[in-house]
């Protein structure tokens, strides 16, 4: 399980683009929390703390300046395409008795066996989709890799999970596969081809070696 992030924050008392603009000039992200039957909530938090929770996929507290205590987990986090500054967040308000879907990052371990048979490790999957309660969501999935050899693969349902941790993830989809380099793949057939093309042309040069024996 991850584990919990504290952050501060301030109510908002303008949410128009130009005090958003303004807000972020002073050094602090627009963020809005939403909970399921209640209004959306306009906050500020501090540009420090936005970039200490941008990937985590766990729980977060948040300390408002009200004195109330919000758990949430993050939603969505817009960034600049050419700054990369972040611009807006959204959270989304939770109980501890709430199951919740999340996306969580899918980190590889390990050297694969296949990579000494001149295998390469393709991830294909780097992300994987999870059900659990708040406080085990986890930070991110480790996958070990180590006993792939070349052609194998790691499919969802193969992955070992944390305890109260589910996927959500279609578990036929392939995590992590070792293949063989297809340039490799083509070398190795070019020689073949080339090998049993010098055999055709021996055997063509002992075929006309003996019938001029013969006509001798």
């Amino acid at each position: 399980m991850s584990k919990t992030i504290s952050i501060s924050a301030t109510l908002r008392d303008k949410v128009g683009s130009a005090d958003a603009r303004r807000y972020r000039r002073a050094g602090q992200v627009p963020v809005c929390v939403y909970s399921r039957g209640e209004e959306t909530v306009s906050m500020l938090v501090s540009e420090a703390d936005a970039k200490k929770v941008q990937h985590h996929a766990g729980l977060l507290s948040i300390a408002c300046d009200s004195g109330e205590q919000i758990n949430v987990v993050s939603k969505e986090v817009q960034v600049h395409p050419l700054n990369n500054k972040i611009l807006h967040m959204d959270f989304h308000a939770v109980r501890a008795d709430e199951v919740l879907v999340t996306t969580v990052e899918i980190v590889l371990e390990g050297e694969p066996a296949g990579l000494r048979q001149g295998g390469q490790l393709e991830q294909v999957l780097r992300e994987l989709d999870v059900s659990s309660l708040p406080a085990d969501i986890p930070e991110s999935i480790v996958v070990d890799v180590s006993a792939l050899e070349c052609d194998q693969s790691i499919l969802v349902s193969e992955i070992v999970l944390p305890e109260g941790v589910e996927a959500v993830t279609d578990g036929e989809l392939v995590v992590a596969q070792v293949r063989i380099p297809r340039a490799s793949v083509e070398e190795e057939a070019e020689a073949t081809e080339g090998e049993e093309a010098e055999g055709e042309d021996s055997h063509g040069e002992d075929s006309h070696h003996d019938k001029a024996h013969h006509e001798e």
